[in-house]
């Protein structure tokens, strides 16, 4: 087939980003012929790409690379110039220019970022006809492709991503009316869980046949070829591969700018943590890397992970509200944080005023957690603030002491091909979302590096935890899910986390959660389903016609 995946954003980075580098990799592996439409700003670094195409706002095109190969598929990249706004769902991460969420545009900059990409768009068709076209998001991509392909008589499909529906459909009325008007133009709908279907359907039950009937449901996939499990006997040489492969690559956040937050709050500025936004490259390893790897005790089966988005959602500050209680059961237990995000100072200054017993500046943090953010989701954090109101549990968490800084570990941001070499040195992920994640992504990752995954009982994690049911049992799978009831969260975070560990993950287990990503949830397995899926949707007249 010819296919064409439209992505107005970067193929580098995670979430949607992520899941459309791979699977144009998969696809094209598979044979098809593949146009990936994006704004990536360096294509020749993705190794699978065939060619790149640079568009200019006129329409007009020149050829940044060709090269073979050596496969039976092709994918080529066109990349699309930036307008005058960079639309984003959430603007947690450090872009370049006048970037501004989609709510926050006014009726006439929406426009001419519709305008402007759907022009571009048709031309691109034009130049690569495709039999069908897959747009990323019900907001912003959707609603081009709309315009983009009735212009040309092309199929296409949308798929949703999670942060479209909660940071801009949820949150905006025109947003909502736009994804609802995409939605009933297009042939169909290719989602990536149950969960996510129903968050649609209650939005719009207008369009409940449509989301019924002419939708079909293919889950994302891992890299099993780039993720796999590591015998604990040779976790330290795994450490020193992730180390050598990032010589020359710290370049993010200075151990000085950590001293200076810890400095700030004990002086009692708690406006600092909103202050680091610009002051380092998010986007990189820490500077210190190596050293903060060499303290972490990966041999005794005690490291817990995180990977992800430094926001309020991922439900960190619950993890690190948890640690006092989790260490009093298991000393030897660690935390190591891999991500990027503005929230990062906030999450360092529950650390530091936790191992430092400052109860007044903590309750402060506390309250304005969320608002800390900058985003919609303003005031306390919920989950912590009942914790702490009970007088014995606020007083483990304020006498946890020193020692609990040295056991939570900051590494910035790691991409894929060194972020393989620590992933399976942990024993346990934990993923403690506040907010619906629509596909569990980091779960199957988990499963990939034979690393047992614990994630809040709710939306796409409980979907992809139930599935693992009949493969690891009803009492296993019990286990790995957190709670997340404001009265429970933080108190049952630490329980779970501390059965899971007492349990002693090993490598039985760890081929055994292999085993189960690698026959069911593979990139190669998920391409061929999303192949015959598009052939039967392509095959569909659009809902708005039918």
């Amino acid at each position: 087939m010819r296919i064409a995946l439209y992505h107005g954003w970067e193929l580098s980075g995670s979430g949607s980003n992520e899941y459309n580098r791979y699977l144009a990799r998969a696809l094209a592996d598979d044979g098809h012929e593949v146009h990936v439409i994006c704004r990536e700003p360096e294509p020749a670094g993705i190794a699978f790409l065939t060619r790149a195409w640079q568009y200019r706002g006129d329409g007009g095109r020149s050829l940044l690379f060709e090269r073979s190969r050596g496969a039976s598929g092709s994918c080529t990249l066109h990349q699309l110039p930036h307008g005058p706004i960079r639309p984003v769902y959430v603007t947690d991460k450090q872009r370049p220019g006048d970037v501004r969420a989609f709510a926050d545009m006014s009726d006439g900059e929406r426009e001419r970022y519709y305008d402007d990409d759907a022009r571009l768009l048709e031309a691109i068709l034009t130049a690569s006809p495709v039999d069908i076209l897959h747009a990323n998001h019900v907001v912003g991509p959707s609603t081009v492709a709309a315009r983009a392909c009735a212009a040309c008589g092309i199929p296409w499909i949308i798929y949703p991503h999670g942060s479209a529906i909660e940071y801009a459909v949820r949150r905006d009325l025109r947003c909502q009316e736009d994804a609802g008007a995409a939605i009933a133009q297009a042939n169909g709908l290719i989602i990536g869980s149950e969960e996510v279907r129903s968050r649609l359907r209650g939005l719009y039950p207008q369009l409940r046949e449509q989301l019924d009937e002419r939708t079909e449901i293919v889950g994302v996939g891992v890299d099993t070829g780039l993720f796999t499990p590591i015998p604990r006997a040779e976790r330290q040489r795994s450490i020193q591969r992730l180390l050598t492969a990032a010589t020359g690559r710290c370049r993010g956040k200075a151990p000085e700018l950590e001293h200076e937050l810890r400095e700030r709050l004990d002086r009692g500025d708690l406006a600092a943590v909103s202050d680091y936004r610009a002051a380092y490259a998010h986007e990189h390893p820490d500077q210190d890397l190596a050293e903060k790897l060499r303290r972490i005790r990966f041999r005794e089966g005690k490291v817990l992970l995180f990977v992800g988005a430094l926001t309020v959602g991922k439900g960190l500050q619950n993890l690190i509200a948890a640690l006092p209680q989790l260490l009093a059961s298991v000393p030897g237990a660690e935390l190591v944080v891999v991500g990027s995000g503005s929230y990062r100072e906030v999450l360092e200054a529950l650390v530091h005023l936790l191992a430092s017993g400052n109860g007044e500046l903590l309750d402060q943090l506390v309250a304005e957690g969320n608002a800390r953010d900058g985003n919609p989701l303003g005031g306390s954090w919920p989950a912590v603030s009942a914790y702490l109101a009970d007088s014995a549990a606020r007083e483990l968490a304020l006498a946890a002491g020193p020692a609990l800084a040295g056991r939570v570990h900051f590494l910035g941001r790691l991409s894929h091909d060194l972020l393989r070499h620590l992933f399976p040195c942990a024993d346990i992920a934990v993923f403690p979302s506040t907010v619906p994640e629509a596909y569990p992504l980091v779960l199957m990752e988990s499963l990939a590096n034979g690393v047992l995954p614990a994630a809040s009982d709710f939306s796409g994690f409980t979907e992809g935890l139930e599935q693992l049911v009949p493969d690891l049992g009803r009492e296993t799978v019990e286990g790995m899910k957190l709670p997340l009831a404001p009265h429970s969260c933080v108190r049952g975070i630490a329980g779970k986390l501390a059965g899971l560990l007492a349990s002693g993950p090993d490598e039985a287990s760890s081929a055994r959660l292999r085993r189960i990503a690698v026959e069911r949830y593979d990139w190669s397995i998920r391409s061929r389903e999303m192949a015959l899926a598009y052939g039967r949707m392509a095959q569909e007249r659009p809902a708005s016609e039918a």
